[in-house]
């Protein structure tokens, strides 16, 4: 049952940890790792009727990966994250409209500062609390609150109809 679920979801996870900004040998370990601590567990059902779990496990994964080794998982050039928020199964009219939100966006982020750039795609982008980001940063977590509630603003005011950008 474990193999199955492997040659089932191991490419899919291994494209998700690419587009983490993984490098594709750590992304190749961390899907092992995946289903190691899959095995372990008493219970594959629980895997079977989500298995979105074995997303959860890589993302954790990964997450500790970084934190131990402390490498950034995105870089500053946001232009290679974007590029995989497209959805390729819309209709080519949705595609475009889609792209130009994300370049507008994109533009928006490429004119914050660097470090509210920074706090704004590991809240944002990578899911950390303000909290994980403060500590992966080395700065105050009012620091971080500061940063996001800036980027925020400033995405706020660009997206308002009147405004441009």
């Amino acid at each position: 049952m474990l193999e199955k679920l492997f040659t089932q979801h191991a490419p899919a996870l291994h494209r998700y940890l690419l587009r983490k900004k993984c490098s594709p040998s750590l992304a190749s370990d961390l899907v092992q790792d995946t289903f190691l601590r899959i095995a372990q567990l008493e219970s594959l059902e629980r895997v079977l009727c989500a298995p979105s779990y074995l997303f959860r496990v890589a993302h954790n994964l990964m997450i500790d990966h970084h934190r131990r080794f402390g490498e950034k998982r995105y870089e500053n050039d946001s232009t290679a994250f974007f590029a995989t928020l497209v959805d390729e199964t819309s209709c080519p009219e949705e595609q475009a409209l889609g792209a130009l939100e994300l370049e507008h966006l994109e533009s928006l982020l490429e004119r914050m500062p660097a470090r509210t750039r920074d706090v704004f795609m590991l809240c944002r982008v990578e899911g950390m609390t303000h909290k994980e980001t403060a500590r992966y940063l080395r700065i105050s977590t009012s620091s971080v609150q500061k940063h996001m509630a800036m980027a925020l603003a400033r995405i706020g005011r660009a997206l308002e109809p009147d405004q441009e950008g």
